[in-house]
């Protein structure tokens, strides 16, 4: 398993996602002063683990069916 070697991208890699506030403190860690521009400079191995990562925490959203409207 790949590891991600950006300070940025520790934090992230420390979290317990199993923690019931786990998704309140991504969005602290995502939102964080300075973090938009130190993402924005990742590559290779990094950006490809911060993809699979959001992937893989991204919380699912269960529409009722009367949202969806018959074609």
């Amino acid at each position: 398993m790949y590891l991600p070697s950006s300070p940025v991208l520790q934090p992230l890699h420390r979290l317990n996602k199993l923690l019931p506030d786990f998704h309140d403190k991504l969005k602290d860690l995502l939102y964080g002063e300075g973090y938009d521009q130190c993402v924005k400079a990742l590559g290779g191995g990094d950006l490809a683990w911060l993809i699979d990562y959001l992937d893989k925490v991204c919380r699912q959203v269960i529409l009722p069916r009367f949202m969806f409207k018959p074609v």
